[in-house]
């Protein structure tokens, strides 16, 4: 499935639906978390900026319990996603493993730039959303939402569930997956 069309390198650009979220994938309206405004698509949701600010902690709440995947839209186009932690590593480790390292195994710890993941607590995003959002967009930074202890009990408030990132990091381009089954193919 081709979700759009990449201008910068002419490749299509496809969504990525990972193997433990499968069973996840809503195909139909969300509901509660955002009045019906949710739009559905093959496993994410689409849902405007304004809507989240509104909803967010029940939304955040939706994605930590249910699994559910967020795109977020700004001006009907897509800038950010919020997904749970554990998907966000396997989409990581999807992009290592089809596009390699430029360096030999022994200089990638020197050259690796990762960033920290800010950790934050829900209340503490929306009071700065526009800027964090300007961040994630612009800067690819990534946010940790903290749950709050009104979203359920039996959880770490320590630790993050859900992570706010660009949305160039939740699609996969296909050239990737065509170019890594190819090598597969030759090797």
């Amino acid at each position: 499935m081709t979700e759009g069309f990449n201008v910068s390198d002419n490749s299509s650009i496809a969504p990525v639906i990972l193997p433990i979220a499968l069973d996840n994938c809503q195909n139909s309206a969300a509901g509660d978390a955002a009045a019906g405004k949710l739009a559905s698509s093959e496993g994410f949701f689409r849902l405007t900026v304004e809507d989240f600010c509104e909803n967010a902690i029940e939304i955040i709440k939706q994605v930590m319990q249910k699994g559910d995947r967020i795109i977020l839209q700004q001006a009907g186009e897509d800038i950010a996603a919020i997904v749970l932690e554990e998907e966000f590593h396997k989409l990581d480790y999807l992009m290592a493993e089809l596009k390699p390292s430029q360096f030999f195994p022994d200089e990638e710890e020197y050259y690796e730039d990762e960033g920290g993941i800010h950790c934050i607590y829900p209340d503490q995003l929306l009071e700065d959303f526009d800027n964090i959002l300007a961040d994630v967009k612009e800067f690819d930074e990534l946010f940790g939402l903290l749950p709050t202890e009104e979203m359920g009990e039996n959880i770490d408030i320590f630790i993050s569930v859900v992570i706010l990132m660009s949305v160039d990091r939740f699609w996969v381009p296909e050239y990737l997956i065509a170019e890594k089954a190819r090598m597969k193919m030759l090797g």
